[in-house]
């Protein structure tokens, strides 16, 4: 018949076992979640990698944009001038013009 310290010794060593057995478990589901962190982070790298380069290309795309666009304006300026001095000699042309007729017909009736 066991002893009081033998049931104790006993117990202590399964009580050892089992926490033996959970420690184990542990490491093994800390090494689990260690891998999924890393297969995480390795996606996210990639992610990065992958949004750095679209907002590279997109720097580029509104860069090259603006520039066009500044070359745009510039032309639509340099338009807008060269309009308005055509605009005011065909005005004056047209003025001139309307002022000799005036003068010819000034001359034809006030002549007689």
């Amino acid at each position: 018949m066991p002893t009081e310290l033998e049931k104790i010794v006993n117990d202590h060593g399964r009580k050892l076992e089992q926490h033996d057995k959970e420690l184990s478990r542990l490491s093994d589901l800390s090494l689990e979640m260690q891998k999924t962190i890393n297969d995480g982070l390795t996606r996210v790298d990639e992610s990065n990698r992958f949004l750095r380069e679209q907002n590279t290309s997109i720097l580029g795309a509104v860069l090259n944009r603006n520039e066009k666009s500044d070359d745009r304006n510039y032309e639509m300026k340099m338009l807008d001038k060269n309009n308005m001095w055509k605009m005011i000699f065909g005005i004056g042309a047209s003025a001139g013009a309307v002022f000799a007729i005036v003068l010819e017909i000034i001359k034809y009736f006030g002549g007689k």
